[in-house]
């Protein structure tokens, strides 16, 4: 990622930075996404995400290792915040846990979801040629070689990895509800709970060798892009109970607020891609596009050959009927007497 030169700014979490500037920012309506760079112009700028990762832009990468986390699994002694910021279910992590396998060490800080709604399950960030899963977790970690904390990092060109995984109901998932039982402590904006620690490592997928990496932003305002993304490509389930559990059961709106706001379909959509390109950490899946285009290319040339043979032949009979006369009797090509 270019190196790029940010306005600072203090966050504790990377959703509360839009409301620490003072301005309300939305999925929908007056201000909703369409309206975030009228306030944060990064939002309006270059490699922003999130993206619909196409084969087409894929390059395989043989020097990508496999995803290695450190201290995942928590204790139920340690005690988490999950919360309601108003625009995502967030739960603090202790920076202990971090992602080893990178140029720097990175730490947690938190993870978060976006979803659909219960008429529109479709509700991840990124899509996968172009096809939208039902929700997306974010596990946000900062360069702690570089930074001392996310507040200091989260303008930085190398400051920020997330761990992206896609979401579909399917079969139930007994980690999820290792928090969503608590999730009617936290139905309205800014209202927290303590959660017993657990497995995080259980939110993702068993396989973290196989993932899509690029350079890419945060998906919420300020949008700085100071993020390096690893989305997985396998996908992890939740029942359509627990989904529906959280489509349904928080508000956007406070606690102090006469008009309740449901919080649901909170995801950003695609950006656009510009010149950046996406790694993959795997071969696999991307040998179909190779192979059609080497086909293809065989096709034409082998129509161009043809081609020029019948250009060759149709010059060689014409020079042929030059030299030759007719005389009464010959016949033509049709049989008929000239």
């Amino acid at each position: 990622m270019p190196s790029v030169s940010f306005i600072p700014v203090a966050a504790l979490h990377l959703s509360l930075i839009g409301a620490l500037q003072g301005y309300k920012w939305t999925y929908s309506g007056p201000d909703g996404e369409h309206h975030w760079s009228k306030h944060y112009p990064y939002c309006g700028g270059a490699f922003q995400s999130p993206i619909d990762i196409k084969s087409e832009l894929l390059r395989f990468d043989p020097t990508l290792r496999p995803i290695e986390v450190q201290n995942y699994n928590l204790s139920p002694d340690e005690q988490l915040t999950l919360g309601n910021n108003g625009h995502a279910l967030q739960i603090s992590l202790p920076s202990k846990m971090h992602i080893s396998s990178l140029r720097y060490r990175y730490s947690a800080a938190q993870l978060h979801f976006h979803w659909g709604s219960s008429s529109r399950i479709a509700g991840s960030e990124h899509m996968v040629n172009s096809k939208q899963y039902a929700a997306e977790m974010h596990v946000v970690h900062y360069n702690s070689d570089k930074y001392p904390n996310i507040s200091s990092a989260v303008d930085k060109s190398d400051g920020l990895a997330v761990l992206g995984v896609l979401i579909e109901v399917g079969e139930f998932n007994p980690t999820f509800e290792q928090f969503l039982r608590f999730i009617n402590g936290i139905k309205y904006r800014d209202q927290k709970v303590q959660v017993p620690g657990f497995n995080i490592r259980a939110l993702l997928p068993a396989r973290l060798d196989e993932y899509y990496r690029y350079d890419g932003s945060l998906t919420t305002p300020p949008c700085y892009p100071s993020v390096l993304w690893t989305v997985f490509r396998n996908t992890m389930t939740v029942s359509q109970k627990q989904f529906n559990a959280l489509a349904t059961a928080l508000y956007s709106s406070s606690a102090q607020e006469s008009a309740t706001i449901p919080l649901h379909s909170n995801y950003r959509k695609a950006q656009l891609v510009d010149s950046r390109i996406v790694l993959a950490s795997f071969k696999e899946g991307l040998l179909v596009p190779i192979l059609v285009i080497s086909a293809l290319g065989l096709v034409l040339i082998v129509s161009f050959i043809c081609c020029l043979f019948k250009q060759k032949r149709s010059a060689a009979e014409h020079n042929e009927s030059k030299s030759v006369g007719y005389n009464i009797g010959d016949r033509d090509e049709y049989g008929s007497r000239v």
